[in-house]
């Protein structure tokens, strides 16, 4: 970033002393209140747990970088204190993957989060972001710019100032868009769990044994229950006597205990609403279910990402010549070995990648000396013109040399 661009971005934060109040308003200047909130938003979720610290464990792992990418599609990567924030150190007490955890974890439980920025009063870098606490909220749109307001903070900001992301299209409240199935998936789960534990839930069933009186009268079953528990008290080393007129007919619950469809069902459900899977949770997934869930459930998310936090942390001039920030997907939906040896069978044959480009995805270095830039294609193709020339000098019968097409600055190229 240049001296220019940096004295641009100071003045273009000069809203900056207003924005902070944000930070200080939800935690009051207090570390180990921010410290505690972080640690409730991600481990304090209930059973669904799993699949959102999945997906969140997953996105956190996609590479980001900060590049400037020109009009001929030449790209330039570049680390700076903004390029650190985002990779290394997100705050004072997170390390990036910390952040993009808490960060996605947010937006799958509450299908909303908004993000602060803040920035270096000198050179107006990226300095930190912070996760806000869960809040309701309501937008405001006005002639060009639009505002938030924190309806449990009571105050109004303007959007330009926060990263929002959202899972949903519909621009609404907080408390609209969450999960209103979740409470009912907890309430099933636990009332199976607490239904399995009930202690006086029928066991047995006590019954005359055939030739004995039956047909006791209510007061004389209520005796002789009481009997039966006096006995069951008074168990010496796990033996227990009853009367031999009487049998115990277990009753097997075992199959019954839990309804392992309405589980699987209920589970099922959450893992869609999150944009998982069972294989994938249990890492069971195969190649083509994963890259499907790569396009589907990460990539949008990533773009949005890459659109928001482009738009608020660089400015207008920046981002016209071409500074964004990239989140590189594609390393994810290649997740095997296999599957990589596979691509870079067709990529280095066709020109797609050069050698260090492919040692560079399985994290290997360069080649020394430049060896690994030189792309490559196969030479079992040929001009149709040139097929028969071609031929005859594979077989010894003649020269062949095919002609280098026109560059675009010789004569008969484009001007």
């Amino acid at each position: 970033m240049g001296l220019m661009a940096k004295i641009g971005q100071v003045f273009s934060r000069k809203r900056e002393p207003e924005l902070r109040t944000i930070i200080r308003e939800y935690y009051g200047g207090n570390v180990g209140w921010f410290a505690w909130n972080y640690a409730q938003n991600i481990y304090s979720i209930p059973e669904v747990r799993t699949a959102i610290e999945k997906f969140a464990g997953i996105f956190a792992v996609i590479p980001k970088y900060f590049e400037r990418k020109d009009k001929r599609g030449f790209v330039t990567y570049y680390e700076d204190e903004a390029s650190r924030v985002i990779n290394v150190k997100a705050n004072p007490l997170q390390n990036a993957t910390q952040f993009w955890v808490n960060a996605i974890t947010m937006l799958m439980l509450h299908s909303n989060v908004f993000v602060e920025p803040t920035f270096n009063r000198q050179t107006g870098a990226l300095q930190y972001l912070y996760v806000l606490p869960r809040d309701s909220f309501d937008f405001t749109l006005h002639e060009n710019y639009a505002t938030v307001k924190f309806l449990g903070l009571g105050k109004t900001y303007r959007m330009d100032d926060l990263i929002y992301l959202n899972r949903f299209s519909q621009l609404s409240g907080g408390t609209k868009n969450d999960l209103g199935l979740y409470e009912t998936v907890i309430q099933a789960l636990a009332s199976q769990a607490i239904n399995v534990a009930n202690p006086k839930k029928p066991r047995a069933i006590l019954q005359a044994q055939v030739g004995s009186q039956g047909n006791l009268k209510s007061t004389d079953k209520t005796g002789t229950m009481k009997d039966l528990k006096g006995n069951f008290d008074e168990a010496v080393n796990g033996i227990v006597y009853f009367d031999p007129q009487w049998k115990v007919t277990p009753i097997n619950w075992q199959e019954n205990d839990v309804n392992r469809e309405l589980m699987q069902f209920i589970v099922n459900i959450v893992y869609n609403y999150f944009g998982m899977t069972e294989n994938i949770v249990n890492n069971k997934a195969g190649e083509l279910e994963w890259a499907m869930f790569v396009k589907t459930n990460v990539e949008p998310i990533a773009k949005q990402i890459e659109q928001e936090f482009t738009a608020k942390l660089f400015t207008k001039r920046e981002q016209e010549v071409g500074n964004r920030l990239e989140l590189d997907v594609f390393n994810l939906s290649i997740s095997t070995l296999q599957a990589k040896t596979a691509y870079f069978n067709v990529a280095s044959r066709q020109g797609v990648h050069n050698i260090d480009e492919m040692r560079e995805i399985v994290g290997y270095p360069p080649l020394p000396d430049g060896l690994g830039q030189m792309f490559r294609v196969t030479a079992d193709t040929v001009d149709i013109t040139k097929v028969n020339e071609y031929q005859m000098s594979k077989n010894g019968k003649g020269n062949f040399s095919e002609e280098k097409s026109p560059s675009p600055d010789s004569e008969g190229g484009k001007q």
